[in-house]
């Protein structure tokens, strides 16, 4: 006669991740606001472009809206070498409910920053730009 094994018994494992968040008290509900912006100048070369951290949305009632995240372009002061036509994404904080008009403002101490003015607003926050 064979004997049956004995049982073993399995433990399950005991599972704490360590995980410390916080809840912020002021949760926007206003969505991101997204531009993205196509360098459309007569370049025979490529060209080196980078985006300064000054980089705001302006409202019609004068409020800054932040650059959050910049996509394919060099954070200020590094550079990235580019060709005409290349496209690169800039995500800010949300409009304001109320804001119809603003301006997209590349507030540096240098030339070359660029000021698109009065852009409408449209229902979806997402905006192309032509940079020269």
């Amino acid at each position: 006669m064979i004997e049956a094994p004995p049982a073993i018994k399995i433990q399950k494992p005991k599972f704490k991740p360590e995980i410390d968040f916080r809840v912020q008290a002021e949760v926007s509900l206003e969505k991101s606001t997204i531009v993205h912006c196509r360098l459309s100048g007569d370049y025979e070369f490529p060209t080196a472009i980078r985006i300064w951290p000054t980089t705001f949305l302006v409202q019609d009632n004068s409020d800054r809206k932040k650059l959050l995240h910049a996509y394919n372009i060099a954070p200020y002061p590094k550079w990235k070498i580019v060709d005409e036509g290349h496209v690169f994404t800039l995500v800010f904080e949300g409009l304001d409910k109320n804001c119809l008009l603003f301006d997209l403002v590349e507030d540096i101490p240098e030339l070359g920053g660029f000021k698109f003015e009065n852009i409408k607003r449209n229902d979806t926050d997402v905006y192309w730009v032509d940079v020269d």
